[in-house]
């Protein structure tokens, strides 16, 4: 059984867009084929990370970061984690080298491609120094907007391959590097500015649905 350690990245916890990515992509990682750990970064850590989330990270066999994008880089929080993970593994901790790495960047712009790329180059130098697999990142274009509309079927079926994806590599043992999937929306850029605005307005823009009524 492989064991998968999923961080949260976003400080806004149950309501967090990237909240609703983790769940999708758990929902493809059956508890009879993965062992999962979910883990969710802290505001203002006055020390360090605790050992117990440091060692979920070095035992497992592949790391999801599912992260919203901040000023094009990675929350503080989650950079606070990685800092952490680094010193714990200077100190002589024991940890699999090798272990795969994936990422879902929630970006609020449409056009991930242009906007994502120093937030994955970020994680990418990260795999790079400690030797961990970096296998491919996943960048949500809209990401909320995708969240409020993800119950409307068919719309967004190159999402669901991506999470196919990192389920079929993590059980795998294929060493092939994998192409990054930029998820842009299908709906017109007009459009998703008009439903942002009434998310926002309303103060739905990051709850969860679960029925296209509710979208």
């Amino acid at each position: 059984m492989k064991s998968v350690c999923i961080v949260n990245g976003s400080l806004r916890g149950k309501k967090a867009s990237s909240l609703q990515f983790l769940k999708d992509l758990s929902l493809r990682l059956p508890d009879a084929e993965y062992s999962k750990t979910f883990l969710t970064v802290k505001a203002k850590v006055k020390e360090n990370y605790p050992e117990d989330m440091l060692s979920s990270l070095a035992r497992a066999d592949a790391i999801v970061f599912v992260f919203p994008l901040h000023n094009y880089g990675l929350p503080g929080a989650l950079m606070r984690l990685l800092e952490d993970y680094h010193k714990y593994l200077r100190t002589g901790r024991e940890y699999k080298k090798g272990t795969k790495v994936y990422v879902i960047v929630n970006c609020a712009f449409p056009r991930p491609g242009e906007t994502t790329g120093e937030a994955v180059r970020v994680i990418r130098n990260f795999c790079r120094r400690l030797s961990l697999d970096w296998r491919f990142a996943v960048c949500i274009g809209t990401g909320p907007v995708v969240v409020a509309t993800k119950g409307i079927p068919f719309l967004y079926p190159r999402l669901k391959k991506a999470y196919a994806e990192i389920a079929s590599d993590v059980r795998g043992g294929d060493s092939e590097r994998r192409s990054d999937y930029l998820i842009k929306p299908v709906i017109p850029e007009s459009i998703i500015a008009m439903i942002k605005r009434h998310y926002e307005r309303t103060g739905q823009m990051i709850e969860k649905n679960t029925t296209p009524e509710q979208a």
